[in-house]
């Protein structure tokens, strides 16, 4: 079925220290604003989480974060951290004339969103939060480490990339960082793979429940990936490392949420969520008492999971109505 072209604007923002983000707008313009922060850090914005919401409810705007999507320069690390990009996201703000905005993000998007809005509670509406991820050392430790005793197979495969980039086999999440810097900084081909083992070993853990496609629309296995899906593999094990090595934990964020927890927010968990436990949603729905929070089972951290999709979908509706009764 013939899909109807979407309307939209989009644009270059200079944010400064050599950076430009890209952005992107869609949806009534008289309808309230939702702000999509991307995953990652290093993924790059999916026009498909508009999705996730009743379009005719809210006016998206989508952004890709320093270093990567189509935001120059592709892949640099330098003047790109967490108070860099919250900067940039208020810049963005004002740069398109939106008074205040909601904000949606998933994993990594969840925690620049709440990063954002404890640095600019009169600037946002509310939150809609997908696959909580808080950035504690535990939380890091986990999906570096820990998780390797619910998948020992794929944390092997891992670690087994990471020896034949650096010529040394990591013994703990923080010589997985260590051992990966130089060889993901290349950008050689030997790069290249460690970040594709890096992005397989994330993909591995993420997913629960694929949908199955429909007859004709399988992907082919002898494809290779596309520059774009390159440039995303890239980046994503790129920024993660350069981020969990150098910029976090971030000023711890549970502390700080009362200064956002009077606005109305939605959380959805995946029950099997590998990649950011259950136990991070629940820590931030404990410190928000009017936020609601909906665990979805047999869910996992995928967005597109089906339980994931359906919960967001009600929470974005709920949150819309929150929102325009102010």
């Amino acid at each position: 079925m013939e899909q109807t072209p979407v309307d939209f604007e989009e644009g270059m923002l200079d944010v400064g220290d050599s950076h430009s983000i890209y952005w992107r707008a869609q949806g009534p313009r008289d309808a309230p604003v939702m702000l999509v922060v991307h995953g990652g850090p290093g993924g790059a914005m999916n026009v498909k989480w508009a999705d996730a919401l009743e379009v005719d409810r809210w006016r998206v705007v989508f952004f890709d974060q320093r270093g990567c999507g189509k935001s120059k320069p592709f892949g640099k690390l330098e003047a790109n951290g967490i108070d860099a990009l919250v900067g940039d996201m208020e810049k963005l703000r004002v740069a398109l004339k939106i008074e205040r905005w909601a904000l949606f993000g998933g994993s990594w998007g969840t925690t620049l969103g709440l990063a954002y809005g404890i640095a600019h509670p009169e600037r946002c509406t509310g939150f809609l939060l997908r696959g909580v991820f808080l950035a504690r050392r535990e939380d890091i430790d986990w999906f570096l480490w820990d998780v390797r005793r619910v998948f020992p197979e794929a944390h092997r495969a891992f670690l087994d990339a990471i020896e034949a980039a650096s010529g040394k086999r990591p013994t703990t999440a923080q010589e997985i960082l260590t051992l990966t810097e130089a060889p993901l900084a290349r950008f050689d081909e030997a790069g290249t793979r460690l970040a594709r083992a890096w992005t397989q070993y994330e993909t591995t853990l993420s997913v629960v429940n694929k949908p199955v496609k429909p007859a004709g629309e399988e992907e082919k296995k002898d494809e290779r990936p596309s520059a774009e899906a390159n440039n995303v593999t890239i980046s994503m094990a790129l920024l993660e490392r350069h981020y969990m090595a150098n910029e976090l934990p971030p000023v711890p964020l549970l502390p700080l949420i009362g200064r956002i927890a009077h606005l109305p927010c939605r959380i959805v968990h995946g029950r099997f969520d590998m990649v950011c436990p259950a136990d991070q949603a629940l820590a931030l729905a404990a410190q928000w008492p009017g936020a609601e929070l909906n665990v979805v089972n047999a869910a996992g951290h995928w967005t597109f999971e089906p339980g994931n999709i359906a919960a967001l979908r009600s929470g974005a509706k709920s949150l819309a109505d929150a929102v325009r009764k102010g």
